[in-house]
């Protein structure tokens, strides 16, 4: 299922093709135009459409590829449909509104949805498929009705080619990014799974799931300040400074705290969740206790100093790098090593992003812990001077 799971992470990587960061980012600026806005979505959900039958054909053509590790058909194409609905979704519409308290209410209600199917229908291994069937059906009660939702409130429009064109430009981009960040996180998967034993491929996964669950205790911080920097970067860089320098040592803080829970507590952890069979996933996820900080941090250089200033070029040439590194560290590592191997190699890989995006954003001049400074460059004291200045002079 894990296999399978990665093959469907890819193709929601595709489907999804960064608007959630472009087309959020986009959003923001236009919340006070309905017309725009209606033209964005429609553009986008096109796209999407698009993308998503160029991705079922992909699936399709790579399906006797994939045979003798997922030799299952139903858990295929259930892998498959999740994700293009995961791939569809509307929550990028309602960050940019900075109106994100229903739109992640019908996002966690499909989840739990979800989670109360598996627990109802899946009894032996024969119904892996079901657990991607139930995510399935979670993804489509939430996105659906977000997607209801986001044009009750703009009003509808049919996707143009021309509005498609337009999306896809806008996204592009953001879809490097998206691209390879889910594809790195699913090549580790997929290699690891063609060179090890198949248990290996379950310790490294567990491990790996307990550790989403912290990372993402921290990513609505992150998704409800991504659009207020955005329209702060424009209208005032130095509150956006200050804002992103509250961020870092919050949740710099609180990542660093997540991972020092994850060190002490794994083998509790791995117990309760896994179960005792899955033992050998206690030193995997101590490993990835070093990873939590890492990403706390990385994703606040990310979408609150380079995207909000459209450092995209920038940020790009890190991911890329960062990805074929972590090809080659996990074709190095992961055959002898294994499941331990493929979790120090997303370590360094992560630790090369941090350091490479610290590095640009010194560069762009955008450090927030050094002293505040206007439009001009200069400090708050040399900007007030200069203004009493002008306004004695009559300027």
């Amino acid at each position: 299922m894990v296999f399978a799971q990665a093959i469907g992470a890819v193709i929601a990587s595709v489907v999804e093709y960064g608007f959630d960061i472009s087309a959020s980012r986009e959003t923001s600026r236009q919340r006070n135009e309905p017309e725009r806005l209606s033209a964005l979505i429609s553009g986008v959900l096109g796209a999407k459409v698009l993308l998503a039958v160029l991705c079922i054909g992909g699936a399709l053509f790579s399906r006797p590829f994939t045979h003798h590790v997922a030799p299952s058909l139903a858990l295929f194409w259930a892998s498959t449909i999740w994700g293009v609905c995961q791939g569809i979704n509307m929550l990028w519409f309602f960050q940019g509104l900075e109106r994100m308290r229903l739109a992640s209410a019908l996002e966690i209600g499909g989840k739990v949805l979800a989670t109360l199917s598996i627990f109802l229908l899946v009894h032996k291994p024969d119904d892996g498929w079901k657990v991607m069937a139930a995510q399935c059906v979670g993804c489509v009660v939430a996105h659906g009705v977000t997607v209801v939702l986001a044009y009750r409130e703009v009003g509808f429009q049919w996707p143009t080619p021309s509005s498609v064109w337009n999306a896809l430009r806008l996204g592009g981009a953001m879809f490097l990014f998206r691209a390879v960040q889910g594809l790195s996180g699913s090549v580790n998967g997929l290699i690891l799974g063609s060179v090890a034993p198949v248990a290996a491929l379950g310790e490294y996964a567990g491990a790996e799931r307990i550790t989403r669950v912290f990372q993402q205790g921290m990513w609505p911080v992150n998704q409800a300040l991504y659009p207020k920097l955005t329209l702060q970067t424009q209208n005032d860089p130095n509150a956006a400074i200050k804002t992103v320098r509250l961020s870092l040592l919050l949740l710099g803080g609180l990542g660093l705290g997540f991972g020092l829970a994850l060190f002490l507590g794994a083998p509790l952890l791995v117990h309760l969740a896994l179960g005792p069979a899955f033992k050998n996933s206690v030193p995997v996820l101590r490993v990835f206790s070093l990873w939590i900080p890492l990403i706390a941090f990385s994703t606040v250089m990310i979408f609150q100093l380079l995207l909000p200033n459209h450092l995209d070029r920038q940020f790009n040439f890190v991911n890329v790098t960062a990805a074929l590194l972590g090809i080659v560290a996990t074709l190095l590592l992961a055959p002898r090593y294994k499941a331990l191997g493929v979790a120090w190699s997303a370590v360094a890989v992560q630790l090369y992003t941090l350091l490479a995006f610290s590095l640009v954003a010194w560069r762009a001049g955008l450090n927030p812990f050094a002293r505040v400074t206007d439009v001009s460059g200069r400090s708050e004291p040399e900007a007030l001077v200069l203004t009493e200045e002008k306004t004695r002079d009559g300027i």
